[in-house]
């Protein structure tokens, strides 16, 4: 109940003077807002610190963070109003999310991100425009290579239309092959 008579209105917890300040009524008692932020207020997921009744704060899977705190775990971007992402106790921006986490076309290596078309294929993910393969393509390894996209491992010209040596499961064109791999001997004379 709440503690009021003529000379006194004080505070249910700690029976501060509540005459001309601040307080709130919770099931019909009056408590201060020192007593009231640390008994009923929440604390902040990121700090720990209390979200205070006049602070604003965010909140996500029952966890509450102060707005200031509400940010990317990596660039620290902030995040209100924003498309996030929340894995492992952190929250990510949308593009630190893809970076960190997003599967990877086994072709390009660049990210699959939410919503890009893709492809799998031996248990390999790839975007649509990687996988695509025209009845004149390469198969190696199991895997389809554009004519133009099976090049060599060193030199990068493509392989598509010539002999080509396999080294550690990469392919060489012959040049290459020849300068890498071809032990050399110096002549004396």
């Amino acid at each position: 109940m709440i503690k009021h008579s003529s000379d006194s209105f004080v505070c249910w917890y700690c029976e501060k003077n509540l005459l001309n300040n601040r307080y709130v009524i919770k099931d019909n008692f009056a408590i201060c807002l020192f007593c009231f932020e640390e008994k009923y207020s929440n604390r902040c997921f990121q700090c720990n610190q209390i979200i205070g009744i006049e602070m604003q704060g965010s909140t996500f899977k029952d966890k509450t963070w102060h707005n200031t705190c509400f940010n990317c775990s990596i660039c620290n971007l902030s995040l209100i109003n924003k498309k996030f992402a929340y894995q492992n106790e952190k929250l990510y921006c949308r593009h630190c999310f893809i970076n960190e986490f997003a599967e990877r076309c086994y072709r390009c290596n660049r990210s699959l991100e939410p919503g890009d078309k893709c492809i799998q294929y031996d248990k390999k993910l790839y975007h649509k425009s990687c996988f695509a393969i025209t009845n004149d393509g390469i198969v190696y390894h199991n895997h389809p290579f554009h004519n133009e996209c099976f090049v060599c491992t060193y030199c990068s010209i493509p392989l598509g239309n010539q002999r080509y040596i396999e080294h550690n499961n990469d392919a060489y064109c012959s040049n290459c092959s020849s300068n890498l791999f071809i032990k050399r001997t110096n002549i004396i004379t």
